[in-house]
């Protein structure tokens, strides 16, 4: 099977409406509306989190984790709140809404869900970090959507990929490096054409389909913040295609950001931790390296 025929095997599948694939929460989304608004009503939080039993249980999950816990347990979501913080909450229901879609029935496309995961978990969160780090607060939400959503190309390529390989009438195996190929030349295109399809913000859009590109809008902040985090990513391993020849302090975002190597090597640690806890909102105190599985650094 060549490249061609399997890329036009999948757009046939997306085209067609058959293949699943849920839509942002609506709830994060609107968790982030009210944190932006500094007279926000925490009844009202408390009782959008209440509609959905799996999340409100993931608050509070997170509320008495390690990285959060205080002395005392949470027992309730109002008080989880107020110990995570509406933007942590949000950030948290993405995050647990996004991981659900990262799995497959085929074993060898879901090897590939999973590290796809960590991956994109680990760049949004290294680009809430960026955006912090680099005093880019107006960025911070939208930078780690923009890295949870960035190579959702690739996933939907996978997702496909899976239905098509277990379709009992088309049975068919393929080759690693065909997939490989199919997933670098067309995810940054079909990235951006689901997300318009979404009516997603073009800014998200943007980013999934320039987060690759030789040449980007430099005055672009959270396209260039997005574009570090992936590119450091991939140096760690932490990527369906990794590059451990990166040069993170030769790279042009990083001289238009203001990042220096001194912080860059905090990225460094900062997502090998991340990618320890892929399902954590928050963002990894660094605690030195660590020998990361799942990924190949070749």
């Amino acid at each position: 099977m060549t490249n061609a025929s399997l890329l036009d095997r999948i757009k046939e599948l997306i085209s067609s409406g058959e293949l699943e694939l849920p839509a942002i929460n609506p709830m994060a989304s609107r968790l982030q509306a009210m944190a932006a608004d500094d007279d926000f009503d925490i009844k009202e939080v408390e009782n959008l989190i209440l509609t959905d039993q799996v999340l409100a249980a993931e608050v509070l999950r997170a509320a008495n984790s390690a990285f959060f816990g205080g002395l005392a347990p949470i027992g309730t979501i109002r008080a989880a709140v107020i110990r995570l913080s509406v933007q942590q909450v949000a950030r948290l229901i993405y995050l647990v809404s996004e991981r659900s879609k990262y799995s497959a029935r085929d074993a060898q496309v879901h090897r590939r869900l999973q590290n796809l995961w960590r991956h994109s978990s680990a760049v949004a969160k290294g680009s809430h970090w960026l955006a912090r780090r680099l005093n880019f607060k107006n960025l911070e939400d939208t930078v780690f959507l923009g890295g949870l959503l960035h190579d959702v190309g690739q996933l939907v390529i996978l997702r496909a990929l899976d239905e098509i390989k277990l379709k009992e009438d088309s049975p068919f195996d393929v080759s690693s490096n065909l997939v490989q190929e199919v997933l670098m030349s067309a995810h940054t295109g079909l990235g951006y054409e689901l997300l318009k399809d979404w009516n997603i913000p073009e800014t998200y859009c943007l980013i999934a389909r320039d987060h690759h590109g030789e040449e980007y809008d430099a005055s672009d902040f959270a396209l260039g913040i997005v574009r570090l985090a992936n590119m450091t990513a991939s140096r760690l391993g932490l990527s369906l295609h990794p590059d451990p020849s990166l040069v993170l302090g030769d790279l042009p975002e990083a001289h238009s950001l203001g990042a220096n190597e001194i912080l860059l090597a905090e990225l460094e640690i900062m997502l090998e931790d991340a990618a320890q806890n892929p399902d954590s909102p928050g963002i990894p105190r660094p605690s030195g390296r660590k020998e990361l599985s799942g990924f190949s650094r070749s």
